[in-house]
């Protein structure tokens, strides 16, 4: 059930990297009004004027069904490693009962059912309880994003140290891609009721993923496993992690060091009508927003 005409299309989540993106690509496609729901006032710079923001609390069901007057579609994207990801969850499910929307777009995460993960389970139990709900439902659950591989590159030593057995498989996905599918879901009919896996086409090990890394920048990249623990400190300092959740995040390491996180571009090649972005390509487009050097071939 996409949003019908005159309702707009909401992300809760707005201001990182994914709702961005999403909210891009909602506005790239024009013809609807497309509203940011945000924590802080001051986040409304990150969008464009035709973006209509909103201040809403993910701990207020009155503030969050406020912000959600007059939207017909909602993608919701949770917080990362965030421990009331539960409540949080069902508050958006309520206000958007409150509300009159009527379809919510959840952004969970690829292998949810993983009780070794503690932010992925969490998932698992919200998806949960959106299928319980009166409303409207779709679910992604992307692979690890291609572009999260610069996180753990250290271009000083030349390495790509993610604190992890670097011969684990994954099948990165696009951030590019994951916003296409969500612009189409949220504003296309045919998707209700479908949970989707949602999986970059290249299979790789960290290995692979420095030499692709390698021949971008046009200079040797080592794949090195790296100390986790300075890794999970280095991350939560950066991100301004707590102790749980830098604890969530050693967690996913420690469970990507035994099995990796693969999937299959498959269901990402049906929704996007074309071939999966590659990672040798995803990789590229990072690398150019961040500025770094890109080699000539």
């Amino acid at each position: 059930m996409a949003a019908m005409a005159g309702d707009a299309v909401a992300v809760i989540g707005a201001a990182g990297q994914t709702g961005r993106a999403a909210i891009a690509e909602l506005q790239r496609r024009g013809g609807i009004p497309v509203r940011a729901l945000i924590r802080r006032r001051e986040q409304a710079g990150l969008f464009a004027e035709a973006v209509d923001c909103r201040v809403a609390d993910l701990d207020d069901r009155a503030s969050l069904s406020d912000a959600l007057r007059g939207v017909g579609a909602l993608l919701y994207i949770p917080p990362v490693f965030e421990s009331r990801e539960e409540a949080f969850g069902a508050n958006v499910i309520a206000a958007a009962e409150a509300s009159g929307c009527r379809h919510i777009l959840y952004h969970s995460v690829l292998h949810a059912a993983t009780p070794d993960m503690p932010h992925h389970a969490r998932k698992a139990r919200v998806e949960l309880h959106l299928r319980h709900s009166s409303l409207t439902w779709t679910i992604i659950q992307p692979a690890m994003y291609a572009e999260t591989v610069l996180a753990f590159f250290d271009a000083d030593r030349a390495r790509l140290a993610p604190g992890l057995d670097v011969t684990r498989p994954f099948n990165p996905v696009a951030l590019r891609d994951l916003a296409e599918v969500s612009a189409t879901i949220l504003t296309q009919p045919g998707y209700d009721h479908a949970t989707y896996e949602l999986a970059g086409p290249d299979r790789l090990d960290v290995r692979g993923m420095a030499a692709c890394l390698s021949r971008l920048i046009g200079r040797p990249i080592y794949a090195e496993n790296g100390n986790r623990e300075e890794i999970v400190a280095s991350v939560s300092n950066r991100l301004g992690f707590g102790s749980a959740q830098a604890a969530e995040l050693r967690a996913m390491l420690d469970h990507y060091d035994r099995h990796g996180l693969v999937g299959n571009a498959g269901v990402l090649g049906m929704l996007l009508g074309r071939p999966p972005t590659s990672f040798a390509d995803a990789l590229h487009g990072a690398l150019t927003n961040n500025g770094l050097h890109i080699a000539s071939h």
